[in-house]
């Protein structure tokens, strides 16, 4: 700063040492400026008289603060203010270029070139540091590799400082010999060249010092020699590292499992009662432990005389990133994965009669690529899952019905309409699939088996949905060929199937004698289409469906039975055995609520019995909340009756009318508390009141739950009220319906209180049911109860870290219930407000059970504990005690 304060001192003096003749006519001199004193120029200082005779002719100012601070580099925009204020004063005669003696002029234009060459010289040895040290990029791009193996060398700091330098010595040098050439032409530029000059001087020395600086730590820099044998290095290891990526990689890994125990009748020891507990269990940590493993957690089969017995050691190995030697088929994964014993469950890897305990191939995947195809391959040695449509090859869940073998996948794009194919093969037991009658449990050992093959393609056209073809057959069982489809055509959206099932008779031209009519002729059908669309404000559909009986998967008692499309898993759409017709219409319209539907049906391959029913609803909404009033019709070949069977969707989940299929009129208030407009959340009730005009009778039902956590406490309340008033007075003297339910209950539970010890958690569920015949609340002869209740504590931090405890305590009881001495139950309805049950409907039948649990946990280990108390209590029966014990010990281990 003191150094080019002196130059534009020594500069305006010479200009100002001859007078210049003003350009226009001069006035009388106004008040001389205020001149700031400037706090910090020391007086003695040699550039003091400079300082003050630039600040008098307002050159320069100073700081705001009235500070100099002369030992502070100047920057260019302060350097651009100070030679823009010495030109203003050249252009307006206050300073005399003309003036400057040629002994001045010399010595700039000595200075001048002296700047010319120390930039060359500096020029010269920036190349060489150019030509010697790694440049930015290079350094960019070496920077990520070096760093990941942790050879990193040199400072790229400072070599990207040396690159900004430079670009803007480069920058400046153009300005300058710009400058240069203009000095001859334009004196009047000699002023501000000559600071600019001083300027330069100042980047010069500046950056002369930072290359001196980068020039004694050059030693440390990575040359170019070195680069390029670290480049050569960082791109053989990255070959490396790339191939071994790609390698194939395999591992092992595998479980450990046990179970045994048993739940027997210890009292009495002969002839005692078994019964159901996981009506006991159901809702609770217990849930399931000491179910029948034939049937899981059913309340309706008898649990106690259970043996649960059985072990396991699985291993496998898995592999990705194989492919062949030219590369066509690419597995990205693949498992092998095999088994000790019976993959059934059973107990052969330790029981010497249970079979051979050899290891065995329970399943393998695979999938990848084939020409670029997508693919996956499944093996499964008891439980093959797959599914062709709801109607046609429906097997894709584990049942007691069992298939051993492979489903495959393949993306075919490389055909024409680029195809998804599937094809399934394999070996089965069971009705289901084999259609062998009496084999519906079918294990390994015994039944009958039948090879079985699938093929189905589905494709896309012209993007519009998807539709598939299918072929699937069952050695000397049947041949059945499906199509399915959903498509989307705009707003509308059709959707449906038909299989034609051909059983396999000497007449099945497929199995050599007969003809295509023979086949038409004694094919089994299904058929069913839906086509709905979607305006916004409307909902419409319509259906057509015509179903042959023999597909139904499940008896009356959901068993396995065998059916024409060779499944074992029902998902069918419209009930097997019934052909029919609907259509259903509904409105999204603000606050207005419509439906309207209408349907009927007759049994298959027949005209009679006709069962039709239509009905609508209107009303508003408000978010989740719906009123509407309602009015259904239902008849029989015309003749109207109370209520019939939805047999065919009435309503397509379009309309949504109340108690459809039924003679009824009424009013509905419902509230959703799942919906996302739902007024108050998790909160949901409906008030409805329905009158039968068929046999006339009135039911009113109103039911609500709700779910909330307060203070760490999870609360789910419920509550049903039920009336159904009997008004048909011309049958009073026949049996008076007239019965009302009130039912009640609620599910509490804590989440775990870390801060108290051991971590506990709490729950408690109760709910009662009382349904009298008439109108009377109170329980009297005659009166319907179910009394359930459920308390359990656990311990979440037992003894050690990760240990667990658990023990409950369950009790119910049913008076006057339909199950025989209430020993079962028939559907767990204990916690729906939707059901008038808790576990059984009403009947003359009584008893009841309770029992105490526990349970010990640790590292995948699991030992339970539980007794059961079982009482008789209907008039007349064995009212001795039922006494069963029951332990199971689980254990888990994975590696």
């Amino acid at each position: 700063m003191f150094v080019l304060t002196a130059a534009l001192s020594f500069g305006v003096a010479m200009a100002q040492t001859a007078p210049v003749a003003p350009a226009t006519p001069t006035t009388a001199p106004a008040a001389a400026p205020q001149v700031p004193a400037l706090t910090d120029v020391p007086a003695g200082h040699w550039a003091k008289d400079a300082i003050d005779r630039l600040v008098s002719q307002g050159i320069i100012l100073g700081y705001p603060d009235g500070t100099y601070r002369g030992t502070q580099n100047l920057t260019r925009y302060e350097a651009a203010v100070i030679i823009a204020r010495l030109l203003d004063q050249v252009r307006q005669g206050q300073v005399n270029p003309g003036a400057i003696d040629a002994e001045t002029l010399t010595a700039l234009q000595n200075a001048i070139q002296e700047l010319a060459a120390d930039l060359t010289a500096l020029g010269v040895r920036v190349s060489d540091l150019e030509e010697n040290a790694v440049n930015r990029d290079d350094f960019t791009r070496l920077e990520a590799r070096v760093e990941e193996l942790a050879a990193a060398s040199g400072d790229a700091a400072a070599i990207a400082a040396i690159q900004t330098q430079i670009a803007e010595l480069t920058a400046r040098a153009d300005e300058y010999d710009t400058l240069r050439a203009d000095i001859d032409d334009n004196a009047s530029s000699i002023a501000a060249l000559n600071d600019l000059t001083v300027l330069l001087n100042q980047d010069i020395l500046n950056l002369q010092d930072r290359v001196s600086a980068v020039e004694s730590a050059q030693a440390d820099f990575v040359q170019r020699s070195d680069f390029d044998n670290l480049a050569g290095r960082v791109n053989t290891i990255d070959t490396r590292v790339t191939t071994l990526e790609n390698a194939p990689k395999f591992s092992v890994g595998g479980t450990i499992g046990a179970n045994y125990g048993r739940l027997a009748l210890t009292s009495p020891t002969t002839g005692g009662q078994n019964f159901d507990v996981d009506r006991l269990t159901d809702g609770t940590f217990a849930a399931g432990v000491f179910s029948n493993p034939d049937y899981g957690a059913d309340v309706s089969v008898e649990d106690t005389n259970s043996n649960f017995t059985t072990g396991s050691l699985t291993f496998g190995v898995r592999a990705s990133n194989l492919r062949t030697t030219n590369g066509q088929i690419v597995v990205n994964n693949a498992a092998l994965n095999f088994g000790v014993g019976s993959a059934t469950g059973g107990n052969n890897f330790r029981n010497v009669n249970g079979g051979p305990g050899l290891v065995n191939l329970r399943n393998a995947t695979a999938d990848g690529t084939i020409n670029g195809q997508k693919f996956d391959v499944t093996y499964q040695s008891y439980d093959s899952l797959f599914k062709f449509s709801d109607y046609l090859f429906n097997n894709s869940a584990a049942t007691s019905n069992k298939r051993r073998g492979v489903v495959i996948n393949l993306e075919a794009t490389q055909l024409p309409l680029q195809p998804k194919l599937t094809v399934v093969t394999g070996n089965a037991n069971g009705a289901g699939v084999t259609g062998i009658a009496g084999n519906a449990g079918g294990t390994t050992a015994t039944g009958a088996t039948a090879n079985y093959f699938g093929i189905r393609a589905a494709v896309k056209p012209a993007g519009l949905g998807d539709v598939g073809v299918s072929f699937a057959q069952v050695n000397g069982n049947r041949s059945a060929f499906g199509v399915d489809y959903n498509v989307n055509v705009g707003i509308v959206n059709v959707k449906g199937e038909g299989v034609a099932s051909i059983p396999s008779t000497a007449g099945n031209f497929l199995t050599g004698g007969g003809n295509f009519q023979n086949v038409y002729q004694t094919a089994d059908g299904a058929f069913y289409t839906n086509v709905t669309g979607d305006l916004g404000v409307v909902k419409f559909g319509a259906n057509f469906r015509s179903i042959n009986p023999l597909f139904d998967v499940l008896d009356g008692d959901d068993n396995i039975i065998p059916n024409a499309g060779m499944s074992t898993v029902s998902s069918l759409p419209y009930e097997a055995g019934y052909t029919g017709f609907g259509a259903a219409f509904g409105t999204n319209l603000g606050p207005i609520a419509l439906g309207v539907y209408g349907d009927t049906y007759v049994p298959f391959a027949t005209t009679t019995p006709r069962t039709t029913a239509f009905g609508a609803k209107a009303g508003g909404k408000l978010g989740a909340l719906e009123l509407v009033g309602f009015a259904n019709r239902t008849t029989v070949n015309n003749n109207p009756v109370r209520s019939a069977d939805d047999r065919g969707n009435a309503g397509m989940g379009i309309a949504n009318v109340p108690y459809d299929y039924t003679s009824t009129v009424g009013a509905q208030l419902k509230h959703d508390g799942a919906a996302t407009n739902a007024l108050v959340k998790n909160l949901n009730f409906t008030i409805s009141n329905a009158y039968y005009y068929v046999e006339p009778l009135n039911e009113f039902t109103a039911y609500a739950d709700y779910s909330a956590t307060v203070a760490g406490v999870t609360l789910q309340p419920l509550v049903r009220y039920n009336l159904r008033s009997d008004r048909d007075t011309a049958d009073r003297a026949g049996t008076d319906e007239t019965t009302n339910t009130f039912k009640y209950g609620i599910k509490a539970s804590t989440a775990t209180l870390t801060g108290v010890p051991l971590q506990p958690n709490l729950y408690f569920n109760f709910a009662n049911r009382i349904t009298n015949p008439g109108t009377a609340l109170t329980v009297g002869n005659g009166t319907t109860t179910e009394l359930l209740g459920q308390v359990g504590v656990g311990f979440n931090q037992f003894l050690v870290p990760t240990g667990t405890a658990k023990i409950g305590y369950s009790y119910y009881q049913g008076f006057g219930v339909e199950q025989v001495g209430a020993s079962v139950g028939a559907e767990n309805q204990a916690f729906n407000a939707a059901d008038n049950r808790i576990y059984s409907g009403v009947g003359n039948q009584s008893g009841k059970v309770d029992g105490v649990y526990a349970q010990v946990g640790f590292s995948g280990l699991s030992a339970n504990y539980g007794i059961f108390r079982y009482n008789n209590l209907t008039p007349g029966a064995n009212a001795a005690t039922n006494v069963a014990q029951g332990f199971r010990v689980n254990y888990t281990f994975n590696f």
